[in-house]
């Protein structure tokens, strides 16, 4: 079922559903997706005709077809066939298609009789060759109409061999039709009639690829169902391989559904089936968007059935962003997220946004929720509530500041961040004869001068991010203004632009005096501004902003993240009662439109603290990883190394989360220090530059994985091997 993401689930028997989770489909509030075998074959009567409870009728097809193909043609070239009932039925359904039976569903012969004029056929090897050959067509013919087929895997012939008889046999067929394309069917019964065809078909592959120096070949493929014994399998290639070139084929067995059900969940490489399609630049407006619903041409505008087809919309923001599109899937329960305003939906699967349309010319409203609420709600389904915290509200201001993170490389510095938080702490110290006692205060300036000199520097050590002065202020960073003595209490006051008068005000002690318009006095200076006046490194806020922007642009630098996020919560449940500094789904979006299922994401940041982790911040994230298993989680410093005392602390949350919970790890462990969080370019590249232990050549897979990227992490860090450790203790 996580595999093929039905969006309609159709129960043989009540029950089938509840049985294995999906009972939540079936809900009253909604319109539901989850029907009964009766349902399915029961009919509607719209004025003309009976149509299928769900579902887009065929008979719109045929009826578009005929307008646009055979209303005028007097003469048809290649002929339809319609194929007498037999022994032979199953195999016909599979192969070239066949009609209901049932007296109220006998209107889908006669409108394909109506459309087509088919001749009357038999099923055997004669006819088989003169619809593979393209000189007939069969009933299945028009429902591949105005579709786009776009194959995911490879696109050269496959022979698939198989028992007709054999149930089993037929589903594979049926199934391997889904992943490989072109699929021939064989029947063993027709074998000796057909093996000229097959031999020919190969030779005909047997090419070489256009634009391969290395003179590599196509090569078809000759699949056996699961049923054909080996002795079989052995005598059949040997019928029509006597005339085949070496290397023209391989053998193999039927292994669809093919697919790896691993750390990113089902991976699949299904062909892609399109009517129409649409790409929309969208303005979000009120929290939502908007936008025309692409539907089948051949359509009728209102048909008797619902669920006719389906709309898979992606969405997608220039950079990161703190709007909430990527989702973990929701195909056993689809009452979150909803976002589908007016309608239900959308169901969350691995091509995208689904949602299922009866008519067409309509149009459709999503909600589009921010990071933060999306997460939010999804962990309230889970039974913990979570509101954002003191800390989590300014770092999603500083988030905010910086453009969602695209302009984090801004603060992506050792040295930018040490003089902001100095503009948010002043110290002062007083002396006396038997003590000296260093106070701090709000200070929030700095000179022009001192910024100028590091910006300079900065553009000499980076190659990634030209920064500015003129960036600092226009996202509000900074803000400059001038510096003036009080002459009354020395108080050093600042003021910006717009308070500068002849006559100013003291901050501390509120005497006015006179701008001193003689004196060399004044001098231009920096004031910190908003979430970055606050003290303490903006209560962890840089290094929240830092954590997040690595994964979100220095893990992979072409732009291929699906991420929404969210700063500091505070989490509550019958369990436990903790704060995380960040959560957030991730998935690393893969070739050919496929997706895999986001992990969630939760974490611990810290500054510069010579002993920033502590044992509470560690059990923190682990009894949220144990009432949310398979989290990842997260522990990041702005520090360049961990001490002693933290890494017993995380070799001790790291081994814990090594362990194995339904053939996964129960979570993953990921740690950065300012080496991952300060990257110029991206962490593989500092990385290279750190030299080791970082490694020099870190293989391409660790940096799509999270599952890869957390053991190499602790490999770096803690000098510890998740591989090694697994060899060990199958030795002993």
């Amino acid at each position: 079922m996580r595999f093929f993401e039905p969006d309609i689930i159709v129960e043989a028997e009540p029950g089938l559903a509840e049985s294995i989770g999906f009972d939540a489909v079936s809900n009253s509030s909604l319109e539901s997706q989850l029907i009964s075998l009766d349902e399915l074959h029961s009919k509607k009567w719209t004025g003309h005709r009976m149509d299928l409870y769900v579902g887009q009728s065929v008979v719109d097809i045929y009826q578009a077809d005929y307008e646009a193909r055979h209303q005028f043609v007097l003469r048809e070239d290649v002929p339809a066939l319609l194929f007498k009932e037999d022994r032979l039925a199953p195999l016909v359904e599979a192969i070239f298609g066949a009609f209901p039976r049932d007296e109220d569903a006998d209107y889908f012969k006669k409108f394909y009789e109506n459309a087509y004029s088919p001749k009357l056929a038999a099923a055997g090897p004669d006819t088989w060759l003169s619809v593979f050959e393209g000189k007939a067509k069969p009933p299945f013919y028009p429902t591949f109409l105005d579709l786009e087929i776009e194959p995911k895997t490879r696109r050269e012939a496959t022979f698939f061999i198989f028992d007709h008889t054999k149930t089993s046999d037929l589903i594979d067929y049926w199934n391997t039709r889904l992943f490989e394309t072109p699929v021939f069917p064989v029947p063993l019964c027709w074998l000796d009639e057909l093996k000229g065809f097959v031999s020919k078909a190969i030779n005909s592959n047997h090419r070489p690829i256009p634009n391969n120096s290395f003179g590599t070949m196509f090569t078809s493929q000759v699949v056996f169902a699961r049923s054909v014994k080996e002795e079989v399998a052995k005598a059949v290639v040997e019928v029509f391989s006597s005339d085949c070139p070496d290397g023209s084929f391989f053998i193999g067995r039927s292994t669809h559904p093919k697919h790896t059900d691993d750390w990113h969940g089902p991976r699949c490489a299904r062909h892609s089936v399109k009517s129409d399609e649409a790409r929309l630049s969208l303005e979000v407006e009120g929290g939502s968007v908007s936008f025309p619903m692409p539907y089948p041409k051949f359509a009728e505008r209102f048909g008797g059935g619902r669920y006719r087809w389906a709309n898979v919309v992606n969405l997608s923001a220039h950079g990161p962003s703190d709007m909430a599109l990527c989702y973990p899937s929701n195909i056993e329960d689809r009452t979150f997220p909803h976002l589908a305003m007016g309608q239900q939906g959308p169901i969350v699967s691995r091509e995208g946004w689904v949602l299922l349309e009866h008519y067409h010319e309509s149009s459709g409203y999503l909600r589009i929720d921010s990071g933060t609420d999306a997460i939010c709600r999804w962990l309230k389904k889970k039974g913990i509530e979570a509101k954002p915290s003191s800390a989590g509200r300014i770092a999603s201001q500083m988030v905010e500041k910086l453009a969602s993170l695209r302009a984090a490389d801004l603060i992506a510095d050792k040295d930018t961040i040490q003089i902001l938080n100095k503009m948010a702490m002043q110290e002062r110290t007083s002396n006396s004869k038997s003590t000296s006692n260093t106070k701090t205060f709000e200070g929030r300036t700095a000179d022009t001068g001192r910024w100028h000199e590091l910006i300079k520097k900065r553009a000499k050590n980076t190659l990634r991010f030209r920064v500015s002065l003129e960036q600092f202020t226009s996202r509000g960073i900074l803000k400059l203004g001038l510096g003036l003595n009080c002459p009354h209490c020395t108080h050093s006051n600042w003021y910006g632009l717009d308070g500068v008068d002849y006559i100013v005000t003291c901050e501390r002690c509120l005497k006015e005096f006179s701008y001193p318009q003689g004196s060399k006095e004044p001098r231009w200076k920096y004031r910190v501004t908003g979430p970055f006046s606050v003290p303490n490194f903006a209560e962890g806020a840089y290094a929240v902003t830092l954590t997040l922007a690595t994964f979100a642009k220095s893990l992979s630098p072409v732009g291929d993240i699906g991420m929404t996020m969210t700063t500091g919560l505070n989490l509550k449940c019958d369990a436990f009662e903790r704060e995380i500094d960040f959560a957030f789904w991730y998935r690393k979006e893969r070739m050919l439109d496929q997706k895999g299922e986001p992990h969630f994401v939760v974490g611990e940041a810290k500054s510069f603290a010579e002993e920033a982790i502590e044992k509470g911040d560690l059990e923190a994230l682990q009894v949220v990883a144990k009432e949310l298993p398979g989290t990842v989680l997260v522990v990041s410093v702005l520090k360049e190394k961990f001490s002693e005392k933290e890494k017993r602390l995380l070799e001790k949350l790291v081994r814990w989360g090594w362990v194995s919970v339904e053939g996964r790890m129960r979570a993953p462990v990921i740690m950065l220090t300012g080496v991952e969080l300060f990257a110029d370019w991206t962490v593989e590249k500092s990385w290279q530059q750190k030299g080791a232990p970082y490694p020099a050549d870190a293989d391409r897979s660790v940096f799509s994985d999270l599952e890869l990227f957390a053991l190499e992490t602790q490999r770096i860090h803690l000098g510890i091997d998740y591989y090694d450790e697994l060899r060990k203790r199958r030795r002993t």
